[in-house]
This record gives C-alpha cells, structure tokens and sequence, in this order.
C-alpha cells in the first residue's frame, strides 16, 4: 500500500504547491508533472494489478492488423489502441501508458477547468477510487473519463458537444450511453423528494432487472446477462459509502454558493448513479456489473468535494471538515485498494528494469 500512498501524498502536495505558489503558466505545468507521474504510476505497473489488466495485455497477440481490429469482438476505439500499442512497442507497457495517458488527461483537463481547488479534486480522483479504476476496467475506465471530459458542456447546456462525445466514449465502452440522458434530467435544483425518487427507482428496477440484464448482455457482453441472476450479491461496503457520501453532500448544498445550479446539476447525476448501485444490493444480484455503471455518475463528487470546501467560511469549522473529509477517504482508499481488483502489492513491470 506504501506506493499508493506515496503516489497520492506527493502529486497532492505538488499540486498544492502549484496552485498556491505559482500564476497560470506555472500551474498548467505544475499540473502536466502530476499528470506524468500519474500517467507512468499506472503505465508501468505489472500486468498482474488489475484483475483485466492480462486479459487487455493477452489481446496484443490477437490485434496486429487494421482488419483484426475491427473484427476483433470489443469495442473498435480500444482495438485501435491495442493495435497502435503493438505497433509502437514490442513490450505491454504502451499499452497500458497509452490507456493511463488518455484517462488522466482527460480527468486532470476537466478538474483544471471547473474546480478552483484542484488539489481537493485530485484528492477525491485517486482516493475515492477514479484513478485505479482504469488499472482493472481499461475501456470502461477510458469511457467513464470521456463523460468526464464531457461534463463542461452539460453544465452549459450545450447539448450537441456533450451527445457527440458521449457518442465518442461508447466506441471505448457502449455503457457510456447511460450518461447521455443526464443532460436532460440532470436538473439545476435538488430537494429531499430525490430520495424517495431514487428508492422507487431502485425498486423498479430490482422489478425489471431480468429484462435490463438481457438487454446488456445483447447490447454490451453476453457477460452482462449473469449479472441480473440472483445469489451473487455483494458490494454493500461500496453502496453504503455512496449512500453516505451522497448524503452528506446533500446536507451541504445550502451552504454553497451555486447561482449557476452547477452543484445541483452535478449532485443529480451522482443521485441518479445510486440506483443501479442501490438496485444490485437489494434484487441480492452480481455487483460487478451494476456497480461498475456507478463510475459514469460518482465521479462527479470529484468536482462536488472542492465547492463544498469552498464555501466554509469559518476557519475552525474548514478545519474540522478537512480533517474528517481526509481520514474517512484514506480509510476508504486503503481498504478498497487492498481488497479490490488485485490493485495491492503494487509491482512495477520487470521486463522493463
């Protein structure tokens, strides 16, 4: 766990530093170091972190022509990336940079541009789990950062650039398509009646889960079907804490000044990704895949985190936040990271060194 730490403390506190000590040129560098050492963390790992990293790695053997790739059965914007990989590279470690580099610049371009504390941001992108998303789910990781990057749009209503890079997103994974109806529900205000909304959401759709695994498993993977079988539930830890945090968040959306309704717009979508996550714990069925469509709608307390540190004006009450905020999301990072996705020991490749 020592690496993760490290890496978490060091790019934080670069970042910090960046944005308190330095003007606009001097942050957009700061930001492109913490990037690099995000991107080479990820880009030269082992294949063993990441229950599919050898699965992705395995496919660099099959994908060596244009033709394989579209024919390859994924999707044809990650066939592309293996493709180029192997063109690039004799070794996996392209292919996993390359994957790392899309993903972080992606995530670190839109934490630049809408959050004023990007050091908070960059602290809830690795430790709730976004950054080390991608060692384990590769394409849906990339897609998951394209609706990301998509997200300025949605908050100005610009529904063309937001649709068609969610169009871009499913040619990485077809889950993405979940995140296009968000700029047509997402509303500019929020109000208690949201959880009793997201509770009959979660029951209609432990009701239809069947019908929804079918679809999946025809639209997406024949993988997809099993996750609407009863008997393999889990992921209670994971729900309790989106829960909680989604609750908490909702608790401060008074105290944060929000005239453009960004902060309601970005805490609906979180909401909304609560039911699939709420419907996998109650229908009793496979977490794997339901919780994984979670990441198109949590990540967005990347962003919520910060504004909600930015309104306290009390010293002695930021203070206490902070203190508690940090505690509970490096617990919640050491058990998550130690437990899930074969992400701990860390090991760096050694067919490089």
């Amino acid at each position: 766990m020592t690496p993760y730490l490290t890496l978490l403390f060091t790019t934080v506190g670069i970042a910090s530093l960046g944005r308190r000590f330095g003007g606009l040129g001097v942050r957009r560098l700061n930001l492109l170091f913490v990037a690099g050492i995000l991107v080479f963390f990820a880009g030269l790992r082992d294949r063993s972190i990441g229950t599919d990293t050898g699965n992705y790695v395995g496919w660099l053997n099959v994908i060596n022509s244009f033709e394989q790739a579209v024919a390859f059965p994924i999707e044809f914007g990650y066939s592309l990336i293996v493709l180029l990989s192997g063109w690039l590279s004799n070794g996996y470690e392209m292919l996993l940079i390359i994957t790392a580099l899309i993903t972080v610049t992606l995530y670190l371009a839109t934490i630049f541009k809408l959050s004023q504390r990007y050091e908070t941001a960059l602290f809830v992108f690795i430790t709730l789990g976004a950054y080390s998303y991608f060692f384990n789910g590769a394409r849906q990781g990339i897609a998951a950062a394209i609706c990301f990057f998509a997200l300025p749009w949605l908050l100005e209503r610009k529904a063309i650039p937001y649709l068609l890079l969610i169009l871009v997103a499913m040619f990485f994974h077809k889950t993405a398509l979940i995140a296009a109806p968000l700029f047509f529900i997402a509303a500019g205000r929020v109000r208690w009646r949201v959880f009793s909304l997201l509770l009959i959401g979660a029951v209609v759709m432990v009701m239809f889960m069947s019908t929804f695994a079918d679809f999946a498993g025809n639209f997406i993977d024949e993988k997809y079907a099993l996750y609407g079988l009863a008997g393999a539930g889990g992921g209670l830890f994971n729900v309790a804490f989106l829960m909680a945090q989604g609750f908490i968040l909702f608790i401060f959306r008074k105290q944060v000044n929000d005239p453009h309704g960004h902060y309601a717009r970005l805490l609906n979508i979180y909401f909304i990704g609560l039911i699939p996550a709420l419907a996998s714990v109650v229908g009793g069925v496979n977490p794997s895949g339901m919780l994984r469509l979670t990441i198109y709608f949590s990540h967005t307390a990347i962003l919520l985190w910060p504004m909600v540190f930015l309104s306290f004006r009390k010293t002695q009450a930021k203070q206490l936040i902070s203190a508690v905020f940090i505690v509970v999301s490096i617990a919640y990072f050491f058990l998550t990271t130690l437990n899930f996705s074969d992400l701990a020991p860390y090991k760096l490749n050694s067919g490089i060194f």
